[in-house]
């Protein structure tokens, strides 16, 4: 049913909770534009921090438990509300946003990675948990040249290189892995097909290559970054996401891509939510293994929505390598010895990762 916002007297005025394959949503109303709230979990209590804002303090008893929600408690401090809500046992992680367009504060609590009930360490369940598909996705190809840096070198062409670089580096030394391409030379593929591919695959990791660029060249932006899939929250994020997915105007039905607002992000981060732990892990060894070392700078860790990640249902991260509007990147990125050290400092994180990977996925059964 349709509220009228105006006879509303709270500023948090409605509160329910969905339950999805893989967690649960907690939906908040908001009468009008706030600060999102900042957040702790303690003790299987999740408490949201609010600011200058009013709460119906009655929703508290009438929600209805369900999912991995108990109950809520709307307690105050120094005359602003704090929201504690209890848990059951069984949860992974959370996320909150709050999406100013639906005018909702949306709280997401995730499912496990791994339901491990009635399974055993020689299960054939345990054994398709094994790392053993790896993904690699070299950004754009084809028609789509993706950014055009200095001395007209083509993006296309630098995601291609340190793709192949990766994967030679992958097959000599781990050779119990399979190497899967999006695309294995210059042609074009659809954004959400890339995604399709490393799911028919069974991807146990998605790794999408590709490399920044300004519209003003040259410029002094520059340095390698990482990305997660979760609501751009710099302009710079927003940006590089919009331009990244601007290809879907080269495919042939562009209206399959439904629009990233923050409602639809929760969404999409609850089907991703078993694997953004892993995610967030993978890019944190990806940043370690650059600032030691590259020869570019090592930019932190950012999230934005790229349609590719959205497709992928594995931990995934999209990589930008490094600026070709930049005279240093651009010489580097261009380079056979950049495009492999590039290489070989993704191969070490994946190293790295792979064993966290394995010894979480057996900790899990254990535990």
């Amino acid at each position: 049913n349709l509220i009228d916002i105006s006879t509303v007297k709270y500023d948090i005025f409605s509160a329910k909770i969905e339950t999805k394959a893989n967690g649960t949503l907690l939906r908040l109303g908001a009468k009008r534009t706030l600060r999102e709230p900042t957040s702790s979990i303690k003790d299987n209590t999740l408490y949201l921090f609010f600011s200058n804002i009013s709460v119906d303090n009655s929703l508290a008893s009438t929600l209805k438990p369900n999912g991995f929600i108990r109950g809520m408690q709307i307690k105050y401090v120094n005359g602003n509300p704090q929201m504690e809500i209890k848990l059951k046992d069984g949860y992974d992680s959370y996320e909150v946003f709050y999406d100013e367009e639906i005018g909702e504060v949306l709280v997401s609590i995730h499912n496990k990675f791994l339901k491990t009930e009635n399974l055993n360490l020689d299960s054939e369940e345990i054994k398709k948990w094994h790392f053993g598909v790896i993904v690699i996705d070299p950004g754009h190809g084809g028609k789509d040249p993706g950014a055009i840096g200095l001395n007209g070198i083509k993006e296309k062409d630098i995601n291609f290189g340190i793709a192949q670089e990766l994967g030679d580096l992958i097959k000599s030394n781990l050779n119990d892995v399979k190497v899967v391409y999006t695309r294995n030379s210059d042609y074009f593929v659809e954004l959400y097909k890339r995604g399709k591919i490393a799911n028919e695959n069974k991807g146990n990791l998605f790794i999408s290559i590709h490399c920044n660029s300004t519209a003003k060249k040259p410029t002094n932006a520059s340095g390698i970054e990482v990305y997660l899939l979760r609501p751009g929250r710099t302009k710079e994020a927003i940006d590089i996401a919009a331009f990244e997915n601007s290809v879907i105007s080269l495919e042939d039905d562009p209206n399959r891509y439904q629009k990233l607002t923050d409602e639809n992000f929760i969404l999409v981060s609850m089907a991703h939510s078993s694997n953004m732990r892993y995610s967030e892990t993978f890019a944190d060894m990806l940043n370690t293994e650059w600032i030691k070392d590259l020869g570019i700078p090592a930019r932190r860790i950012k999230q934005a929505g790229f349609y590719v990640l959205v497709g992928a249902s594995m931990p995934s991260v999209l990589i930008e390598a490094g600026f070709l509007s930049n005279k240093n990147d651009a010489k580097y990125l261009s380079s056979k010895s950049g495009q492999k050290q590039i290489a070989s400092s993704i191969y070490d994180a994946i190293v790295k990762y792979r064993q966290y990977y394995e010894n979480s996925i057996i900790n899990e059964i254990k535990n």
